[in-house]
């Protein structure tokens, strides 16, 4: 039944009474609410779309619904197009870009396709040399047990899409940002392993960018780096998990560049991940900066309290143990920076009642969680920390401001810096002024060396873990 109707938003509005029928709430909400009708122009019909990229969403995985509805309520001729917003800080790009969308015949439908199939696939290797090849992927982080809710319906929405079809789709490269905990690894493994499953020809690699420079850095050392970029180039899905820690790496970020291109141009699917976005990522090559720029971007937030609750739910009946719901909805209430520190607080729960024998009951659970996550935290300060530190390392604070490279006085220096970033909300800039007007760059290599010191040296990393303690206290 054809809608008679001049007016854009009545005609939009009948639209999306249809769509809310054939498409689930959440799918709704997030791809069909945020879009505003513009105009209608004889059977052509105008959308603004939040980017693109929503727009590639839109055509990648719903226009089977849109064709539909356009047909019901415009007509058998209906047409769809839209304005996609861009980013108005850029002097280079208007406001927004026109785009075609669907139309009853297929005509651009068809084109949409015949686009994405102008980036050659690369021959795919034999099924058993593909399930030969070590993908490092941990077949424990799967989609089944990584939990949905609003904080990441997007970025889990945009892994199923690209898992389907890797590196035939809009969203090529694929850039995952957010902050530390929030599963931003555990959605990189479950896309490669979903790949693995409906592609067993394709080769998936996943590497840490800290495994990648390593190996880098040694293939320097024996005279093979063609080596290593050839390998790196042979692969079909390669997912890079914290691009941020190749920052000052120049030598690094020059062959990543090499491979990135390359992959790129053979239509082959690159997804990386990043504590921030890419224009956030200072001292990152720029040309490296402008592709990452390119990429789709979703950032995933902090856990909500609908997702706290079900990954608690999930993890206690896995465990065997049986809580209250006043148990769990204080934990979930309480404890929200990250899944990591969630799931932490809860063995750290059962564990403590095991060992004393005593029932989980809301009051224990209180002084447990109290003492895992200090639910009345203190400000850490810069000052605090350098206290710490030199108590445990035995390192006068003025020494460690000093310009002294021995080994101790720079080792205790370099734990200030990344007790200071990982505690505080300060700058690297910040952090190295008070550190003896250090750089960012000096700061960022100290929270690597440390971090590497702390896998290799278990003396190392109980002596910093001293540290946080004499902070938290």
């Amino acid at each position: 039944m054809n809608y008679h109707s001049t007016n854009v938003n009545e005609i939009w509005d009948a639209c999306l009474r249809i769509l809310q029928d054939i498409v689930d709430e959440r799918a709704y909400r997030t791809w069909f609410l945020p879009i505003i009708p513009v105009s209608i122009e004889g059977d052509t019909l105008t959308l603004q779309v939040p980017s693109q990229f929503f727009c590639e969403f839109l055509e990648g995985n719903f226009v089977e619904q849109l064709r539909t509805v356009l047909g019901r309520v415009i007509g058998p001729n209906a047409s769809l197009q839209y304005n996609a917003l861009v980013d108005n800080s850029s002097p280079k790009y208007p406001g927004t870009v026109t785009l075609a969308g669907c139309a009853d015949s297929g005509q651009a439908a068809e084109q949409f396709d015949v686009n994405l199939l102008h980036r050659h696939m690369p021959n795919a290797a034999t099924h058993s040399e593909a399930q030969d090849f070590d993908t490092q992927l941990n077949s424990r982080l799967n989609f089944r047990n990584f939990y949905q809710s609003e904080c990441n319906y997007v970025a889990r929405s945009v892994a199923e899409a690209i898992a389907a079809s890797p590196g035939n789709t809009p969203m090529n490269p694929f850039f995952i940002y957010g902050a530390s905990g929030v599963g931003k690894t555990h959605l990189c493994h479950a896309l490669g392993l979903r790949v693995r499953e409906m592609h067993p020809r394709l080769k998936v690699l996943y590497v840490s960018s800290h495994l990648f420079e390593m190996q880098f850095t040694t293939a320097a050392r024996m005279g093979t780096i063609n080596d290593f970029i050839a390998f790196y180039q042979q692969v079909d899905v390669l997912i890079i998990d914290d691009i941020q820690w190749l920052i000052g790496k120049k030598k690094t970020q020059l062959a990543f560049f090499q491979v990135f291109n390359h992959l790129y141009m053979l239509g082959k699917q690159i997804v990386l991940t990043s504590d921030k976005p890419p224009v956030d990522l200072n001292g990152m090559e720029e040309r490296l900066v402008t592709r990452m720029a390119g990429a789709t971007c979703v950032k995933i937030e902090r856990p909500d309290l609908k997702l706290r609750r079900e990954i608690l739910q999930q993890r206690t009946l896995q465990s065997g143990v049986r809580l209250d719901e006043s148990v769990l909805n204080f934990i979930a209430e309480n404890v929200c920076d990250n899944v990591r520190e969630l799931e932490g607080t809860l063995v750290s729960l059962i564990t403590n009642s095991v060992v004393v024998g005593k029932e989980i009951d809301l009051t224990f659970a209180k002084r447990i969680v109290r003492q895992a996550v200090r639910l009345e935290k203190k400000e850490v300060t810069i000052e605090c920390i350098q206290q710490a530190v030199s108590r445990v390392f035995q390192v006068q604070i003025e020494q460690m401001k000093s310009k002294s490279r021995k080994q101790d006085i720079v080792q205790a220096r370099q734990v200030v810096m990344f007790l200071s970033k990982k505690h505080t909300a300060q700058s690297l800039s910040a952090i190295g002024e008070l550190m003896g007007g250090r750089n960012h760059a000096t700061v960022l290599h100290g929270c690597r060396c440390v971090t590497n010191e702390m896998e290799m040296n278990a003396s190392f990393r109980s002596s910093v873990e001293r540290a946080e303690q004499l902070i938290a206290n």
